[in-house]
């Protein structure tokens, strides 16, 4: 399996950071786009740049905020034919600080109308791919309580409930680990038995040093391959996990055959 670093908050030259993520994976007979990234003309670039071209055979939406999203614009009318595999819940209007960060609105109007495969509470098994459903939530993480959903004219706290992940050849692959990386981990293992590597944010931008300390411990434990943490882990948790034996430093362009 190849697994490619298509979006990321870093990059190498010559390719562009930007805020968001997305994973490109490739099987022997597949090419899965993991997350599209904040920016269409990011991604575009970044294909190009990488020599991947966008004939994907399916596309896995983390969960609805716009830095995994809106890169979608440039597939959207391109590339009609692909399935997105997503969570209702994706489409709920999403605010951090009375600011939209949600899916675009006009992106998420053209998504509705499409034949998409939703993903709500139980795993989606294919032959060569999982996809999470809702996580299971029996371990500790720290909650984001500045994230709000707008219901009914009120503002709430977004508990990210479609936040999920895929697994592919025993690999997890997580947009932003919003149920805590531990209960990422821990419910793959459930449904899948074995984890070997895992890939993409863990979600510790804002965290304690104390709960980074514990996610070190933790992952000190488990019988990994490799972990590339990637987007919103954060600079300060990214160079504390990378004490660990199976660290791998991920950007924008990093290719990973495993």
């Amino acid at each position: 399996m190849e697994i490619l670093v298509l979006v990321d908050n870093i990059a190498s030259r010559p390719y562009v950071p930007e805020h968001g993520l997305s994973i490109v994976v490739k099987t022997e007979d597949k090419k899965i786009l993991f997350d599209a990234g904040p920016d269409p003309n990011i991604l575009s670039r970044n294909l190009k740049l990488t020599g991947e071209d966008d004939n994907f055979h399916s596309i896995v939406i983390s969960h609805g905020h716009y830095d995994h999203t809106d890169g979608l614009k440039h597939l959207i009318e391109r590339r009609p034919e692909i399935p997105i595999y997503i969570h209702p819940q994706a489409f709920v209007d999403r605010y951090r600080e009375g600011r939209y960060i949600g899916i675009d609105r006009e992106l998420k109007e053209c998504l509705k109308r499409r034949n998409l495969i939703l993903v709500e509470d139980k795993p989606y098994y294919r032959e060569d791919i999982i996809i999470s459903g809702k996580v299971e939530r029996l371990f500790p993480y720290e909650r984001d309580l500045f994230y709000k959903v707008l219901e009914d004219g009120t503002y709430k706290i977004d508990y990210v409930d479609d936040d999920m992940f895929m697994i592919v050849e025993d690999v997890v692959f997580t947009g932003c680990a919003h149920s805590g990386i531990i209960n990422v981990i821990e419910y793959a293992k459930k449904i899948n038995k074995r984890v070997r590597g895992v890939v993409g944010g863990f979600h510790l931008m804002h965290a304690s040093k104390e709960y980074i300390k514990r996610i070190y411990d933790y992952l000190s434990t488990q019988d990994l391959e490799f972990i590339m943490p990637l987007h919103c882990t954060g600079l300060y948790a990214t160079k504390f996990l990378s004490k660990l034996n199976n660290f791998i430093y991920g950007h924008v362009g990093k290719k990973l055959i495993v």
